[in-house]
C-alpha cells in the first residue's frame, strides 16, 4: 500500500502511485475444501511433509483466488466488455500444461486426451509453488468434474544456492549457464545436480570443488573407468570382438544377476522420484563390474578372461541405457563405441537387463568418455564470483 512506503515514486518515472478501484474475477477456491482435502488424503504419492501443511492450509480456511490482472500481456479474459483485462500467469498455467501436452500428442498421431487421463501424471516443483500446485491446480481440475486427471506425483524440490550464498545476478553471484557449456559438457551438470539432489524440501548448494570431485572420481575415476577399460581391453586384446564366455564361476554368476537385477532396483527409485539414489545404484553397479575386472586380471590371459570381458562389455551395455535419463549425450558415445547402431533413447527401460551382446559382436572406434576438471580451472571459475562482471 502507498500510505505504509515512505515517499513511494516510481523508479523509472518519479511519479507517485494512485490508487484506483478496479474489477476483477475470483476462482472460488474455498469451494473445493473439502475435495481437496479428499484428494490429498487419498494420494498416497505425495510427500508427507508437504502434504501435512497443505492440508493445514485448507483447515485454517481457504480465501477465494484473484484469477485476472491489468495488464498489457498475457492470455485475454474471454468476456464481453474486459478487453484490457488478462489471466494471472498462474491460472493459465496450469491450463497449459494439459493444452500443450495434448496438441503435442495430438500433433503426433496420439490421442492426447486419452493418453493424459491413462498415464502417470508428475508436477515437478519448487517448494515456493506449494500452493499454486497442491491446491489451484487440483481445484480447477475438480471444477471442470475431473476431466483430465489430477496429478499423481507433486515431487517438490528446496532452492539452489551458489557456495552457501542466496544466488543472485545483481551481486555477480552467479553461474551463467552459457559460461558453463562452454567450458564444460551438460552432462557434467546434469551428473552433479542430481547427485546433490535428495527427494526433499531441504535447499541443496552448488559447490565448485564437490563438482570438481564427483566429476573426477565418481564420474570418470568410476563410469567412465569402466567403460574406457572393457572395451578398451576388448578392442586390444580381442581385435575389437565379443569372445566366447566360458563357463561361468560364482563371481561371474553374481556379476551375471546384478545385470539381470539391475532395470527392476531402477524402476523402484525412479518412479518414487529418488533419482539421486538411483544415479548411486548406477554408480554401485559400476564400482562392481571395475572391481570384478580387476579381480579376474583379464590382461593374464588366464581362465575365465573371456567370460569375464564378455560380462564387462554387456554391462557397459546396461549401462548405456541406464545412464540416459541422467546423461543423455554420454550415453549416446557409449551405446556408439559399443558398435550399437541407432539412438540409445529408443531402447526400453527393461533392456538394462538384458544380456544381448554376443559373440562375434564387434565394437565401434572407442576413446576415453571424459575430460578431467582440473583445479586451475576450478579456481578460476570462483573468482568469477562477487567480482565485476
Amino acid at each position: 500500500m502507498p500510505e505504509e512506503i515512505e515517499n513511494p515514486h516510481c523508479s523509472i518515472c518519479g511519479q507517485i502511485p494512485v490508487k484506483e478501484k478496479t474489477k476483477h474475477y475470483f476462482f472460488k477456491l474455498k469451494n473445493f475444501s473439502d475435495k481437496l482435502t479428499k484428494y490429498l488424503e487419498s494420494n498416497q504419492n505425495l510427500q508427507k511433509d508437504v502434504k501435512k501443511y497443505v492440508q493445514n492450509w485448507i483447515k485454517e480456511g481457504l480465501t477465494d483466488w484473484d484469477i485476472t490482472r491489468d495488464i498489457s500481456w498475457g492470455v485475454p479474459v474471454p468476456v464481453d466488455g474486459e478487453k484490457e483485462k488478462v489471466f494471472y500467469g498462474w491460472f493459465d498455467n496450469h491450463l497449459a500444461y494439459i493444452s500443450s501436452t495434448i496438441k503435442f500428442l495430438n500433433d503426433n498421431g496420439k490421442d492426447g486426451k486419452k493418453f493424459w487421463n491413462e498415464a502417470d501424471i508428475y508436477h515437478f516443483i519448487g517448494k515456493d509453488i506449494v500452493y499454486h500446485h497442491f491446491l489451484f491446480l487440483p481445484a480447477m481440475r475438480l471444477g471442470i468434474d475431473e476431466e483430465y486427471k489430477l496429478p499423481d506425483y507433486i515431487p517438490t524440490r528446496g532452492h539452489l544456492t551458489l557456495e552457501s550464498k542466496k544466488i543472485s545476478k545483481s551481486r555477480n553471484w552467479y553461474i551463467g549457464l552459457k559460461d558453463f557449456l562452454k567450458i564444460f559438457p551438460s552432462d557434467y551438470l546434469r551428473f552433479y545436480l542430481v547427485s546433490i539432489n535428495p527427494y526433499s524440501q531441504d535447499d541443496l548448494n552448488f559447490n565448485w570443488d564437490e563438482f570438481a570431485t564427483k566429476i573426477n572420481s565418481e564420474l570418470i575415476g568410476n563410469l567412465g573407468n569402466l567403460v574406457n577399460r572393457a572395451l578398451g581391453f576388448t578392442v586390444k586384446s580381442f581385435n575389437s570382438i565379443v569372445p566366447d564366455p566360458e563357463k561361468f564361476d560364482d563371481m561371474d554368476k553374481e556379476s551375471e544377476k546384478m545385470i539381470h537385477e539391475l532395470a527392476s532396483q531402477l524402476s523402484v527409485l525412479m518412479e518414487e522420484n529418488h533419482l539421486d539414489r538411483a544415479l548411486k545404484k548406477i554408480l554401485q553397479f559400476s564400482a562392481h563390474f571395475n572391481q570384478y575386472f580387476q579381480h579376474k586380471e583379464p590382461w593374464k590371459n588366464g581362465a575365465g578372461t573371456n567370460s569375464c570381458v564378455f560380462l564387462a562389455v554387456n554391462a557397459v551395455r546396461s549401462l548405456a541405457i541406464a545412464i540416459y535419463p541422467f546423461l543423455p549425450e554420454s550415453s549416446q558415445k557409449i551405446w556408439v563405441q559399443l558398435g550399437l547402431d541407432g539412438d540409445v533413447s529408443t531402447e526400453m527401460f527393461d533392456e538394462i537387463s538384458s544380456i544381448t551382446l554376443k559373440q562375434g559382436h564387434k565394437l565401434g572406434q572407442v576413446s576415453p568418455l571424459f575430460e578431467k576438471v582440473e583445479e586451475s580451472v576450478i579456481e578460476e571459475q570462483k573468482s568469477k564470483l562477487g567480482g565485476t562482471s
